[in-house]
Order: C-alpha cells, then sequence, then structure tokens
C-alpha cells in the first residue's frame, strides 16, 4: 500500500462524505426533520455544537473505506469494482437506518430516503476512492477461481 496515495484517498472520501451529508442533511431532507426539531433532532445551535462529532464520524467513515478500498485494490480492481464496493459499502451503511427506525419515531419516509442517500453516497465515495488511489489491475474475481 501507498501511504501518500492512502492519505490523498482518505482526504478525498473525506470532503466528499463531509459534501454529501450536507447536501442530504441541510438540502436535500432539511423539510423532513423540519418539524421534529427539538422532539427528535438538536436545535440548529445545539446541533453546530456538536459539529465536531459529526466531523469526527465522517472521518471515521471515510479512513474505513479508504482502508477497505486500499486493501480491494491490492488485487486490482476496475471502476465497476469501485461501484460495486459502494453500492454493498451503503447497503452496510443504511442498516442501521433500519435499525434506528425500529426504535425511533422517524418521519414517514425518512428511513427510505436515507438508504437511497447513503447507498448514492457511497457509491460516490467509492469511486472517488477509485479516482485517487486507482489501483493496476482488473476487479478480482470473487469467487475464487
Amino acid at each position: 500500500m501507498n501511504p501518500k496515495r492512502i492519505l490523498l484517498a482518505l482526504i478525498a472520501a473525506f470532503v466528499a462524505i463531509s459534501a454529501t451529508d450536507f447536501l442530504i442533511h441541510q438540502i436535500w431532507l432539511k423539510d423532513t426533520y423540519a418539524p421534529d426539531i427539538g422532539k427528535l433532532w438538536r436545535s440548529e445551535d445545539d446541533m453546530n455544537a456538536h459539529m465536531p462529532g459529526i466531523f469526527i464520524g465522517e472521518f471515521l467513515v471515510a479512513f474505513a473505506a479508504t482502508m477497505l478500498w486500499a486493501r480491494i485494490a491490492l488485487g486490482g480492481a476496475g471502476i465497476q469494482c469501485a461501484i460495486a464496493f459502494g453500492v454493498f459499502l451503503g447497503i452496510f451503511y443504511s442498516g442501521s437506518a433500519v435499525m434506528q427506525n425500529a426504535v425511533q419515531p422517524l418521519p414517514s419516509g425518512l428511513m427510505a430516503k436515507w438508504i437511497i442517500g447513503g447507498i448514492l453516497q457511497c457509491v460516490l465515495a467509492s469511486i472517488v476512492l477509485f479516482l485517487v488511489y486507482r489501483p493496476s489491475k482488473g476487479c478480482p474475481d470473487i469467487r475464487g477461481s
């Protein structure tokens, strides 16, 4: 693994995840969240006070995705592999939305929006990882043959 490329990929993934989180939560879902501010969600001022926690969480997700991608890239992986990685990572990541919906009275349709947004976000981040940490071979055969 190339430490310089990993660091660049980590920074790029963090930026992609942070930017898409902003687009998903502050633009697309803002009106969905609005009626429940103070009940299910923190106020804007309280949320701003907790932004370091959001950035730490985004960094941890970016770090995990980057390290997994760097490992996958050792065997060679094309853009199709990066997209598949993003879809599966998004499905994995979206499991928390399903669990949260089971224990918290979320607004109607929010879980589905989180899943759609999460999968698209992970696919985009995976494409960014591919472009920054591009392997030299094609996607490895997962069947082992």
